[in-house]
């Protein structure tokens, strides 16, 4: 049987924004799934070391399934690894450095063994309105902030209401990506979580659906579907049956405006979509949308 490939989560922004803090917490959290991380600096990773099984050279693995690579010898070497350890994988994700540009990194995501998963691009709220500005980073920053899928709005804890409101919204002139406030659960950054299971699938203040379609899609349906989101859907993903499609499953992905369609290796049919959404949303609308899928009813 052939492996599928891997997801590949690529996670930028500018020096200080928080990107260690935030790989810190996928190591932590990973609940089972095995992490290939890919990161420019073990010693800013905070793993415990009775976790540590084995330290060769440029890779560390860990007991509970995951590795990091450093990427001192540059991405090639970094994921030649991970392609031999593939098939004790689940997931890899590039942390990439503050000066570089992770839309270019997603790139690497079209290589044999992998498949793109989003770039997050962490943004310090702090600062980020007057680093841009900035006549020697500001241009760098700026092509960060447009290159990603979702932004993630950090050191909101150390900021006034107004203030969060004003950048949220400044953003908003700058790219059409998703904003959400750091932290975040990891089912929202990447990945579908067993449907059905009793799965917690975003923050205590996020808003959660869901639906088993009963009939299969047809493709069109599916992105009309897509376009008529209420507007205060962060993200849906599920598994489903397209009609106009040969898979028995088809992964859906949608992020902001983007729709995202792919072969799942499964046989399993679940026929389930989950939609995710910011606290606010009201209820009522986001289960008529997702019924949406299901016109008979």
């Amino acid at each position: 049987m052939n492996q599928p490939p891997l997801p590949l989560t690529v996670i930028g922004g500018y020096l200080g924004a928080g990107k260690t803090t935030l790989i810190n917490q996928l190591l932590a959290g990973s609940q089972g799934e095995r992490l290939a991380l890919l990161i420019n600096d073990f010693g800013d990773v905070n793993i415990d070391q009775r976790l540590i099984t084995s330290h060769d050279g440029d890779t560390i693995s860990l007991t509970n399934g995951c590795i990091c690579c450093s990427l001192a010898d540059g991405f090639a070497s970094a994921l030649d690894t991970v392609n031999q350890n593939a098939h004790l994988l689940d997931r890899v994700i590039i942390e990439v450095s503050g000066v570089g540009q992770p839309a270019k990194v997603a790139q690497w995501g079209q290589t044999p063994g992998l498949s793109s998963d989003g770039v997050i691009v962490l943004i310090d709220g702090q600062s980020i309105m007057q680093r841009v500005e900035d006549p020697y980073v500001g241009e760098t920053i700026l092509a960060q902030i447009q290159g990603a899928d979702l932004l993630l709005l950090t050191h909101t804890d150390l900021m006034e209401a107004p203030q969060v409101t004003e950048v949220t919204q400044w953003l908003a002139t700058k790219h059409q990506a998703p904003v959400l406030e750091s932290p975040v659960a990891p089912a929202i950054l990447y990945g579908l979580p067993p449907l059905g299971a009793d799965t917690d699938l975003a923050p205590v203040d996020c808003l959660t659906a869901s639906v088993v379609v009963n009939e299969p899609l047809e493709q069109s349906t599916l992105e009309l579907w897509a376009k008529t989101r209420p507007g205060g859907v962060i993200r849906a993903k599920g598994l489903v049956k397209i009609s106009d499609r040969s898979e028995n499953q088809t992964d859906v992905q949608l992020f902001g405006p983007r729709l995202v369609l792919r072969p799942h290796p499964s046989e399993q049919t679940l026929n389930t979509m989950v939609a995710i959404a910011r606290p606010g949303t009201p209820r009522a609308a986001l289960i008529k949308w997702l019924n949406q899928l299901n016109p008979a009813n």
